[in-house]
This record gives structure tokens, sequence and C-alpha cells, in this order.
């Protein structure tokens, strides 16, 4: 199967970061950046569309939306459990929220309710991050070493306020 999309298509999906992680990385960012401005429709494999995540993602201008079911996945994903609880390591939720930011190249022209959305969802990803930076820390050894982790089911509840 053969995908035809555009780059502002990717964009809107918050795809970016992947899309130019694993099918641009031999580009230049002159490049990619003209890749944005352009938004020439182009032809995407079903083997790239899968690993980008194209395949199980509808489009919405509700990003917090989108924000938070990425955080969901990540928190499903990479938990673990001590005590009987759920951690993620601290750092990789830390990098999580403040990296979703990035699937919005600046270069991208959104429209109105993208900009919007954007706006939205990069102040509530900041206050996330403070929220998320403030949990307490729980030191846990693995592999003989240490990793510090936050309470999966705090950073959860902090998604769910709003």
């Amino acid at each position: 199967m053969q995908i035809l999309i555009t780059p502002e298509d990717i964009i809107k999906r918050c795809l970016w970061s992947d899309y130019k992680r694993f099918c641009l990385k031999d580009k230049t960012t002159e490049e990619i950046n003209n890749i944005i401005e352009n938004n020439d429709p182009f032809i995407l494999e079903e083997d790239d569309a899968y690993v980008v995540g194209l395949l199980k993602i509808v489009e919405t201008p509700n990003l917090k939306h989108r924000f938070k079911e990425h955080i969901d996945e990540i928190l499903k994903i990479k938990s673990a459990i001590f005590n009987n609880k759920l951690f993620i390591i601290r750092s990789v939720i830390i990098k999580e929220v403040s990296t979703f930011k990035d699937r919005f190249p600046d270069k991208y022209k959104a429209p109105f309710e993208y900009k919007t959305g954007i706006e939205e969802l990069k102040e509530f990803s900041d206050r996330i991050y403070e929220e998320v930076d403030k949990l307490p820390i729980h030191s846990f050894q693995n592999n003989d070493k240490v990793y510090n982790y936050v309470s999966s089911n705090q950073v959860k509840s902090i998604l769910l306020k709003d």
C-alpha cells in the first residue's frame, strides 16, 4: 500500500518527530525546512507509515488529548512494579513531556484551529512538566544501578486534572 500525504498531514497528527527521525535521517535541516514550507504531497510506503505510527492515529486539532494519549501510552509501556505499585523512571517521563512540543516544527504554518491547539498544548505541557518535576522521587536499584522513579499513578492523576 502507498499513502499520498503531505508534511502538514504528518505534523497535524503529532508524528513529525518520529517521521523526521526515521524517514528524514539523511536530510539536512535546510532540506527538512524546505519540505515543511513547500508542503508538497508525496507517497509514503506502508512500512514507513507503520513505523511512524500513522496507521493508528486520527487527525484532531485537540492536541492536548493527543498529548495525554501519548503520555498514557508511555506510562503503560515503560512503568515498572516495585512494592506492588507502578513507577516510571523520572527522566523518561520528563523527556517525553518536554519533547512532545517538538512535533510541531517552527517552520510549520498551522491553520487557525491548530495554532490554537499548539498554543494550548505548549502551555499544558509546560504545566505538566512543572508538576511532574515536583513529584517525590523514589530510588530503586535495577541491575546494579540505582534509578530515580516517580509514581505512574501520580503522573496519570496530573494528566487527568485538566
